[in-house]
This record gives structure tokens, C-alpha cells and sequence, in this order.
């Protein structure tokens, strides 16, 4: 049986955490204008696995803050000499909980290019500490997106209180979006509520050239999947970047 705790203190004391930046490309021009930094790990043959074991693990004991500390610094310290792209980091729900985040990542330096990804389960607990929380966020200059909206509790409540830059659309929707009349309507309904209050959209999953002119025709901003990119280690990143440019 597999012992989570283990493979945690194995992998801190072995460094084989490594992060991976899937590309998020604008919708019309194809351009990178961010990066979602994922966990995974790399194993003795080489090959880089999700890292599924460690995060549950890190997310159930005392970990979880060293753990999303690294994360951030190696994500922060690698999109350094980015220009024009924004870093995508996701967030776990225990941070909203228990740790002085505004503290911890002010500690990090410039984060005027990164976009923190929240979930909607991590607030639901205590919704006026976290509106402290991320007005404090946004006061370091952090933009602040919603994750897989429409998957959680209270969708709508949230987009009313929290201080949002904008939010992503989960690829549950985007996957039936040209086949489906109920995904369809889901979706175009989110994208139009997003725009009337002002924030942006990514929405995720995107695989296929259907779903794209799809969501060019509804006004999403941008768009991450396999249609485009698969996760890559970040020097593979900096020369797709290189190419969208030129």
C-alpha cells in the first residue's frame, strides 16, 4: 500500500519536484499570454508523472504550506524574465484557511504578473476572512482568478463579493460544448455574465478546432489545451513563447 507521507519526504529529500507550464494562448491571435504552472515529478528513469500521492498527502498533514512555498518560489524564480506573459498558480483550499498567504508571498518579490487560481471550496468555510484575504492579494498587485467555474457551491454569490479578475470555465463544459445544447447554452451563458461584470475568461480543455471558433464567436478571451499545447518543462515553454513571437 502506498505511503503518501513517505513519497512527500522522499520527494523533498530526493528534489525530484519539477514544474511544468501548460500555455495559455489568446483566443484570436493564437499568442502565449500565460503559463499554468503544474506539479509533477520526475522519476530515477527520467520520466515526469503526475505527482498525485504528494499533493493529497501535503493537503491532509503539515506539509501543505512547505510544499506550496516551493511551488511558488520555483514558479515565481523561473517566470522571472518572462514579458508578456502572465504566471497561472493554483492555490490549495487550506491556505485560505490556515496560512498568512498575503505574508508569505510578499516575501517573493515583483508578482505583478501572476494570477492566482482559486477554487470555490476555498472560501465557502469563512467568506469574510477571505474576502480580507484577497483584497490584501490584490493589493500586492495579484490578479485573481476563479477555477473550474461552475463546479463548486455558490458560483454566483461568489462573483458578487469576491474582488475577481476573471475566470476560468471547466473543460467538463468545453468538451460537449459543440455537441451538447445544454453545455453549449452553460457556456455561452458564462462568458456573457463574466463580460457583464467585467471579468475576463479562459476556458480549459480545449482540444479541438470546433470548440475554438466556438469560443472565438462568444468573445472568450483565451483558451488552454491540447489543441494547443500539452504541459512542458520551462525551457521548452520559453522557446514556444520565442516562436508565437516572431
Amino acid at each position: 500500500m502506498a505511503d503518501p507521507q513517505g513519497a512527500l519526504d522522499r520527494a523533498f529529500e530526493e528534489k525530484n519536484l519539477v514544474l511544468l507550464y501548460q500555455p495559455i494562448h489568446d483566443a484570436e491571435s493564437g499568442a502565449i499570454v500565460a503559463a499554468e504552472a503544474l506539479l509533477r515529478q520526475r522519476r530515477e528513469s527520467g520520466e515526469i508523472r503526475e505527482a498525485a500521492i504528494i499533493t493529497s498527502a501535503a493537503e491532509e498533514g503539515p506539509e501543505l504550506f512547505r510544499l506550496d512555498s516551493w511551488v511558488m518560489r520555483a514558479a515565481c524564480r523561473d517566470a522571472a524574465a518572462w514579458t508578456n506573459v502572465r504566471l497561472n498558480v493554483n492555490l490549495s483550499p487550506r491556505e485560505f484557511q490556515e496560512g498568512n498567504l498575503a505574508g508569505r508571498l510578499s516575501s517573493l518579490g515583483n508578482l505583478r504578473n501572476l494570477n492566482l487560481e482559486i477554487t470555490e471550496t476555498s472560501y465557502i468555510e469563512s467568506p469574510g476572512e477571505t474576502v480580507h484575504m484577497l483584497e490584501a492579494l490584490r493589493e500586492l498587485g495579484i490578479n485573481l482568478w476563479l477555477d473550474d467555474f461552475g463546479t463548486g457551491h455558490s458560483s454566483l454569490e461568489h462573483l458578487q463579493h469576491f474582488p475577481l479578475d476573471g475566470l476560468k470555465i471547466a473543460s467538463q463544459f468545453i468538451a460537449e460544448c459543440t455537441t451538447d445544447r445544454r453545455c453549449r447554452t452553460i457556456t455561452k451563458s458564462v462568458i456573457a455574465l463574466a463580460h457583464e461584470l467585467g471579468l475576463q475568461v479562459i476556458a480549459e480543455g480545449v482540444e479541438h478546432r470546433e470548440q475554438l471558433e466556438f469560443l472565438r464567436g462568444e468573445g472568450c478571451e483565451a483558451v488552454q489545451g491540447f489543441l494547443f499545447s500539452r504541459p512542458m518543462e520551462v525551457g521548452d515553454f520559453v522557446t514556444q513563447v520565442m516562436r508565437t513571437e516572431d
